[in-house]
């Protein structure tokens, strides 16, 4: 077995590792939703502003039986990598993860990183079964668990229109005539795209992070353009709703769900966050309502939206659960100093 790094430039590697991301999918993972293959794809030819990302096969006799991608900060949060490897389910056990965990560690530290975050699913209570095989070897090998985050699924209409109904009532009568609702598929309008490069600097800040220490990401309109381009070329599009303070003309609160193009059943929501200032005035969960209705105006194909949170964000937590949302499993971010 050898380990090379690939490409752009590399079709069939990139080949064999979207067939291997599938298989290890339904072996691990199969109530969750499948890896899209544009999307994935897109990962080789496109990279987010302030990234860069290198990939990995462990190769035996011409086939990919491993895969391991490292994910460096540019801008900010120098001192980090996160990576996340995964080896195919016929070739297990046979120290092709160690090796790959070994290589990614190397690459970091070579990048000068001195902190390693990496991740596996794992069970939750009432979820289907998780093997706990790849979150023992991250513990062997010196990673600690530093955040654990709940997946969970709910239908496009969960609660029915008579009641979606009465709660929009509610959360609408309780935000009061302060703010404005605003709603696009796809770019940002180019009027909000400063106070929308607000919340997003502002995300690092307001959400739960567990043990894991992140530097607030600093967006600028330029920025946002560059992702909303590579979103584009991901054929990832994104359904937003905010809430815009009258008063000030200010993005106060703001929810998102990605559809990825094709006849994909699921979609993904994004952020949902309240400026601390506006929280108390159920912005939140008037915004995912309004959501909903335009997802399923725009994508009536769509059957479940999945969301995760931090198992400790209980504010957000209770909001999914009066969404309908249930919960599936959980996925556990590890991390461990690296000697550089």
């Amino acid at each position: 077995m050898e380990i090379i790094e690939f490409e752009a430039n590399h079709p069939d590697l990139i080949d064999q590792a979207f067939a291997l991301l599938t298989d290890a999918h339904h072996a691990d993972t199969p109530e969750n939703p499948a890896p899209a293959e544009r999307f994935f794809k897109t990962l080789f030819t496109h990279v987010m502003p302030g990234r860069e990302r290198h990939w990995y096969a462990a190769v035996e006799d011409g086939r990919t039986v491993g895969l391991v991608r490292v994910n460096f900060f540019t801008e900010e949060n120098l001192d980090l990598a996160m990576f996340q490897l995964v080896v195919h389910p016929d070739h297990r056990r046979k120290g092709i993860g160690t090796a790959l965990l070994a290589h990614a560690e190397r690459i970091c530290a070579e990048h000068g990183r001195v902190r390693g975050v990496t991740g596996t699913s794992v069970y939750w209570e009432g979820g289907p079964e998780r093997s706990d095989a790849p979150a023992k070897a991250l513990e062997h090998a010196g990673y600690t668990k530093a955040l654990t985050t709940v997946n969970r699924r709910s239908p496009v209409d969960p609660l029915g229109a008579e009641e979606e109904q009465r709660r929009y009532e509610e959360a609408l009568a309780k935000a009061g005539d302060a703010y404005e609702v605003r709603q696009w598929t796809g770019a940002v309008p180019e009027d909000l795209a400063l106070t929308m490069c607000r919340m997003e600097t502002m995300i690092i800040s307001e959400i739960p992070l567990g043990e894991l220490d992140f530097e607030p990401e600093q967006m600028d309109p330029e920025k946002l353009r560059a992702k909303e381009a590579v979103y584009a070329a991901e054929g990832r599009t994104w359904v937003t709703s905010v809430a815009v303070e009258r008063a000030t003309g200010e993005v106060v609160a703001w929810t998102e769900v990605a559809v990825d193009e094709g006849d994909h059943a699921n979609g993904h929501q994004g952020i949902t966050i309240v400026d601390p200032a506006h929280r108390g005035h159920r912005l939140g969960l008037l915004l995912k309502l309004v959501n909903l209705r335009l997802l399923r105006e725009q994508y009536p194909h769509l059957a479940h939206i999945w969301t995760d949170n931090a198992d400790v964000n209980a504010p957000m937590i209770a909001i999914n659960e009066l969404m309908g949302y249930e919960t599936v499993d959980a996925h556990a971010e590890y991390q461990r100093k690296l000697e550089v």
